[in-house]
């Protein structure tokens, strides 16, 4: 795909950027800076072994922040995306943007200088909105990687990608479906300042999905997961031994996923029941026991039983229902004691194991 967005376009319009937010030009103006990033990037995606779709796109976009006012000051902002019409004309672009933000922050400030005049005490609690002084920096921080986003070849994106979504469809006849979809991009970001900031800085990042969905005897269950990092194509070929973070090749991970996916939908159901009150407090408070159905590791459960009082019509006399014990018990506690007539009563839930 020919563009001329690209993550070039940084460092050749650096110092015009600068020189816009080191202007003076402007009344009453305190502190200015702008973010303009571009984004290069290729993805590609795979569904029950076929190839679904790839493709390579790039965007660009600014945002401003401005500090600005007379008696006192107040902040305004503008942002927008930006296209390759967009390149040519790319100064007045990031000017007009400029002047949007100051006129939004005087308007700001004029509207609180009102406001603290108007509320006497309450008006006193707005002040000059400031930033905290720091260090001024100029750098350049190139991104980590060793294959390179923007020369990946397509091609080979796709028949990595529908590979593994093809393993992982063989991998069990109960896997009904499967999406499996890969990316990886450079970003490229530049933060100017009226103070003297110039920041030139870039990173890698590069991801897998992986999503199944296994067919149990009565149920369905899908499994997803995300791995990535801010480096590039390698990770999804060898994974991430690093010490602060670890993870398996991407086509281990999948199949993983894959096996998750079947386990869950073959989990045996645990067994449900309820019990009734068998007896109710005088003092307006109402016991409910609950022993929710649960199956398996899905911890899906439906249903519960409440039993109110209102303190007036005389309380059941029923025994208690004969159940066996089940592996977890809800108590809800619900009161209106100390409420004013007609609240809605509080309730409050504890969860414990049977003995």
């Amino acid at each position: 795909m020919a563009t001329s967005i690209t993550t070039d376009l940084i460092e050749r319009v650096a110092p015009m950027v600068r020189g816009l937010v080191a202007s003076r030009s402007r009344a009453h103006l305190r502190y200015a800076d702008i973010r303009l990033e571009v984004i290069e990037g290729k993805y590609a995606a795979a569904e029950n072994g076929d190839a679904k779709g790839a493709g390579e796109d790039a965007t660009m976009g600014f945002g401003v922040r401005v500090l600005a006012g007379d008696a006192m000051a107040a902040p305004g902002y503008f942002g927008r995306g930006l296209g390759e019409a967009d390149i040519p004309n790319l100064e007045r672009v990031l000017e007009a943007g400029l002047d949007a933000a100051y006129r939004r922050a005087m308007a700001n400030a004029e509207w609180k200088r009102q406001a603290r005049g108007k509320f006497g005490p309450l008006g006193e609690s707005l002040a000059d909105t400031r930033l905290h002084p720091i260090r001024v920096c100029r750098d350049t921080v190139a991104a980590v990687y060793e294959m390179d986003p923007r020369t990946m070849d397509l091609a080979e994106m796709t028949r990595f990608t529908r590979d593994i979504s093809r393993r992982v469809k063989d991998s069990h006849a109960s896997l009904g479906y499967n999406y499996v979809s890969t990316m990886t991009q450079l970003a490229r970001e530049l933060f100017a300042s009226s103070e003297g900031a110039l920041i030139d800085q870039a990173f890698a990042l590069t991801q897998g999905l992986c999503y199944v969905v296994a067919n149990g005897v009565a149920n369905s269950q899908e499994v997803y997961d995300v791995l990535g990092h801010q480096r590039g194509w390698e990770i999804l070929l060898r994974g991430v031994n690093d010490p602060v973070m670890s993870f398996p090749p991407f086509a281990d991970f999948a199949l993983a996923i894959a096996r998750d996916a079947v386990e869950l939908s073959t989990a045996p159901s645990l067994p449900w029941c309820r019990t009734r009150s068998s007896d109710i407090p005088s003092s307006s408070i109402a016991v409910s026991r609950w022993k929710p159905p649960m199956r398996g590791a899905r911890g899906s459960c439906a249903g519960s039983t409440t039993t109110r009082w209102d303190g007036k019509s005389p309380r059941p006399s029923s025994p208690p229902t004969r159940i066996p014990p089940c592996p977890v018990t809800a108590t809800m506690l619900t009161t209106t004691k100390g409420l004013r007539p007609g609240a809605s009563p509080i309730s409050t839930v504890a969860c414990s194991a049977a003995s």
